[in-house]
């Protein structure tokens, strides 16, 4: 554990880990419109222009949210295996919460570096294409891509909801007993 964010009821136990998967999923998965700015910036902006990612960013930004939330749940349920994480009795709500919570923020990422990508790609590089999407939300980012973010949150209440392993056996000093 290396920390905490506090709760409504406890502290919740976050690691360095699957927060950092997250956050590097989530950068990752944003730069399937505006990675041609930072690609550019180091020369390479006409190789990644010519593997026409742009085209693909419903199924980007869907997949980084399937991502980020997958390495949440495999690393918090093999963590809710362990026979410290939960007690018998308990349902491993702690681990559920930090678990919706890194992948909220892994989210987060993704959302705001595609968003401000986005921006700079239609606002301030290809300033003669700005008056196209100037009656959007956000001045520069085509509403549908904005829709695409909002509907990669909707994997949160999903992840929500996947069960994790029931204890079922307990082990003490070597031995397996069964859980009363």
């Amino acid at each position: 554990m290396s920390g905490g964010i506090p709760g409504a009821s406890r502290l919740i136990p976050f690691d360095k880990l699957p927060l950092g998967g997250s956050l590097g999923v989530g950068l990752v998965a944003s730069l399937c419109c505006g990675g041609g700015l930072l690609f550019g910036a180091v020369g390479l902006g006409a190789f990644y222009g010519a593997l026409g990612v742009a085209r693909y960013i419903p199924e980007a930004l869907a997949s980084g949210a399937i991502l980020i939330a997958l390495v949440n749940w495999l690393y918090y349920r093999r963590r809710a295996m362990r026979p410290v994480a939960c007690s018998t009795d308990c349902s491993c709500a702690v681990l559920r919460r930090a678990m919706v919570l890194n992948s909220f923020i892994g989210l987060v990422m993704m959302a705001g570096s595609f968003t401000l990508l986005e921006w700079l790609n239609h606002t301030v590089v290809n300033a003669h294409h700005s008056h196209e999407y100037a009656g959007a939300l956000i001045p520069g980012v085509p509403n549908a891509h904005l829709a695409y973010l909002a509907a990669a949150f909707l994997v949160l209440p999903l992840l929500a909801v996947l069960p994790f392993p029931h204890q079922t056996q307990q082990t003490t000093r070597g031995q397996t007993a069964p859980a009363s």
